[in-house]
């Protein structure tokens, strides 16, 4: 008889904690993923943060949190991560009532990107483990992973010629709307530039004295594209680097930077643009759109498409805009297209990355200078 009643009362709480878990078990349970900052830069280390919360009476003896991310974002403790295509996370927790787990987990990051946790699956089970119950939260972790910096040794010698065209060429072009003294009336001068004002009131002609322009603009081209039969990604990666320090080069120094691309931005799918800008703000835009180029998307157009297209455009107030291309690609075509786009902009430049040794053949042409970059085989 007592085993019988033992026996009764052992599956009347089976079954009542059973129901009780299944009712409960989710009630006060919150699970956040975040990182620690807003953006890192490639070779660095970032934290992501984990905080389970069982706000309720009821303990969870094993909880499963598991999400997915990046697989270029990697775990220094990787015991409870597989990384595939994704980087998939599983780690397992015992929650008491009323009781606030934070767990802090380092990561490098190995690749430039934008890195979302957009989902967490919590699994857990009840005192007997007779069943489990799978429930699904929102993420809302991001990470932008920066292209990392090159060397400016390196970028001396394109960043020198570029800046002694804008130095050559500034002086050439005067700002109309601004006066900066006037001056008695020579036989050279235009007559547009006479101020009707001061030579009335001196009696003699007199004419203004513009200001030089400063308002160089650079466009920068960025070529995801290849033309190898095996594409090499560590070229177009170089490209991308190369666009961003470049970019923050001449920012620092005052210059407007435009962006303009052929690989699709991962948030809007189309290609990446970037209007002119200045300052720190528009820097960090710059490194934010480089962070979401996708390479090796094989429906994005090719760069020669786009310069074809955009020509109109681009070549529009040209006389104060100098281009950049930073292209792999040496397809006869694309020299021709640049060198066309570049006619009325004479100091445009071509940063061409390249593997040691290899050798160069491109059509030469006098609209833009050609800067070969090398990038040397990782044999990590």
């Amino acid at each position: 008889m007592k085993l019988f009643v033992i026996a009764a009362g052992a599956v009347i709480l089976w079954i009542l904690q059973g129901c009780l878990y299944h009712c409960f078990w989710a009630r006060g349970l919150k699970a956040s993923v975040s990182f620690d900052r807003a953006f890192a830069v490639e070779g660095e280390h970032a934290v992501l943060k984990e905080t389970i919360t069982n706000a309720k009476a009821l303990p969870l003896p094993i909880l499963h949190v598991k999400f997915q991310m990046g697989r270029h974002l990697v775990f220094v403790d990787s015991g409870n991560s597989a990384v595939t295509d994704q980087n998939y996370r599983s780690d397992i927790f015992s929650c008491m009532p009323w009781q606030e787990i934070r767990r802090r987990l380092e990561l490098c990051c190995k690749k430039r990107g934008y890195y979302t946790i957009s989902q967490i699956q919590l699994v857990s089970y009840d005192l007997f483990f007779s069943g489990h119950f799978v429930s699904s939260l929102p993420g809302e972790a991001s990470l932008y992973v920066y292209p990392k910096a090159v060397a400016f040794e390196r970028l001396a010698i394109p960043f020198r010629n570029l800046s002694g065209q804008i130095l050559a060429r500034q002086a050439l072009i005067l700002d109309p709307f601004e006066t900066q003294s006037i001056r008695p009336y020579e036989s050279y001068d235009p007559y547009r530039s006479v101020n009707w004002k001061a030579t009335a009131r001196t009696g003699s002609l007199k004419v203004n004295v513009y200001t030089p322009t400063s308002s160089w603009k650079v466009c920068f081209l960025l070529d995801v594209d290849s033309d190898r039969i095996w594409k090499d990604e560590d070229l177009t990666e170089e490209a991308i680097r190369l666009c961003g320090s470049y970019s923050q080069t001449l920012i620092k120094e005052g210059i407007p930077v435009s962006i303009h691309t052929n690989g699709p931005d991962c948030i809007t799918g189309k290609c990446g643009y970037l209007e002119y800008g200045a300052g720190t703000e528009h820097g960090r835009s710059i490194m934010e759109l480089l962070a979401r180029i996708q390479v090796g998307d094989a429906s994005h157009p090719a760069m020669e498409q786009i310069l074809k297209e955009q020509a109109d455009a681009l070549l529009a107030g040209s006389g104060s805009m100098i281009y950049i291309l930073l292209s792999p690609v040496r397809r006869p075509s694309m020299s021709r297209a640049f060198a066309s786009l570049c006619r009325q902009s004479p100091g445009s430049q071509w940063i061409l990355p390249v593997r040691p040794k290899e050798d160069i053949q491109l059509e030469q042409n006098s609209s833009f200078s050609v800067f070969p970059w090398e990038v040397p085989y990782d044999h990590s």
